[in-house]
């Protein structure tokens, strides 16, 4: 099995067929498909199940489920534990691929034996209707301190952008924290800190659809909250990283001021951003 495919399915009834569709659209078809339902109270998992059978797909595809509804990183990490391939990458279940997006990833992944790979992410819907928003381009193969470090200060936090090895993933203990907002931030900040070796594939192949009411575009007290509390694990988790003899060659210690940036610039001063923009 060549990739695992994992999304979390919460109240997306009226969008998972477009997501499945295109997933099943893919030039590479060697995955499989893992859906964790978050228990939306919705119809989603039966549109999803119908789908399937639909399309004479069930073989692709296993449902899973949390325990109770815990938000898109549990979800997450429920399907990490029950990935089988080599590489896994996530898709939100409102949003779509374009049709060469595992194909193009995969190629930039095995050809530089990375530990990540990326691709660009374009809007769909909303202000930023067809918007690009870009990471760095950077050259495939060794990842330096000094790339990583401009990275790491100019990145744009949606993992569902990146392929990840999952022996990378699984040997560093890597998972999404128990947060409902910048769990995004915290998992794949500390993924770029330990990563080795990273590919870029610098066309817009993943589609991030814009809802008024979805998760990542809720306003409100918790979810500042919950940006603050997700920053906040980060940091401690890159102290006990510094800590860990696992890492020393990395010389951690070095993007301490870069941590400290990234807690300001997306946890804090977002923050503020987002409450005076819609609160005032």
């Amino acid at each position: 099995m060549k990739v695992s495919i994992i999304s979390p399915i919460y109240r997306c009834a009226p969008y998972i067929t477009g997501c499945l569709q295109s997933l099943l659209a893919q030039t590479c078809q060697d995955f499989e498909v893992l859906l964790v339902d978050d228990h939306g109270g919705d119809e989603s998992m039966d549109q999803a199940r119908a789908f399937v059978e639909q399309q004479g797909a069930i073989e692709k595809f296993s449902f899973l489920e949390t325990s109770k509804n815990s938000g898109p990183g549990v979800a997450r990490n429920v399907g990490l534990e029950a990935a089988k391939g080599e590489y896994v990458v996530f898709i939100d279940s409102d949003d779509v691929w374009e049709p060469t997006f595992l194909e193009k990833l995969l190629l930039a992944a095995d050809t530089s034996q990375t530990d990540l790979a990326f691709c660009q992410l374009k809007y769909r819907g909303g202000t930023n209707d067809g918007r690009v928003f870009r990471n760095p381009v950077i050259e495939a193969g060794a990842f330096s301190s000094k790339m990583k470090r401009h990275f790491l200060l100019h990145f744009v936090t949606f993992s569902v952008c990146f392929l990840f090895r999952r022996q990378f993933l699984n040997d560093n203990e890597l998972r999404f924290p128990d947060e409902r907002n910048s769990e995004d931030t915290n998992f794949l900040t500390r993924c770029l800190l330990l990563a080795q070796r990273i590919a870029c594939v610098d066309e817009p192949l993943y589609v991030y659809c814009v809802r008024e009411k979805s998760l990542s575009t809720g306003r409100d007290m918790l979810r500042y909250k919950s940006r603050l509390s997700a920053l906040n694990k980060l940091m401690k988790a890159f102290d006990a990283m510094k800590q860990d003899d696992r890492y020393a060659d990395l010389h951690l210690e070095q993007f301490d001021g870069v941590m400290r940036i990234i807690w300001l610039k997306k946890g804090l001063a977002q923050s503020i951003k987002d409450y005076i923009k819609n609160n005032l």
